[in-house]
């Protein structure tokens, strides 16, 4: 199984968003193997999440597009 099959790109976070509260939001839909948390000097932030199974990223992806974390829509 690729790697690439297992990570999901989460766009749009608040530039003050903390590793934590990215692993709050995604646990739920399956273990998570990796948070790549990207914060450039101007926001939004984004994120690359590996999850260890390639069903639970396409769950996460269902489950979380378009939903409203700090008055952000996550892409």
């Amino acid at each position: 199984m690729s790697r690439s099959s297992r990570t999901i790109y989460v766009g749009n976070l608040p530039g003050d968003i903390k590793e934590r509260e990215i692993e709050d939001l995604f646990y739920k839909y399956g273990r998570i193997i990796d948070i790549d948390l990207k914060l450039p000097p101007r926001p939004p932030g984004y994120a690359f999440i590996e999850f260890e199974d390639a069903r639970d990223a396409e769950d996460a992806i269902r489950g979380r597009d378009g939903y409203n974390f700090d008055g952000n829509r996550l892409r």
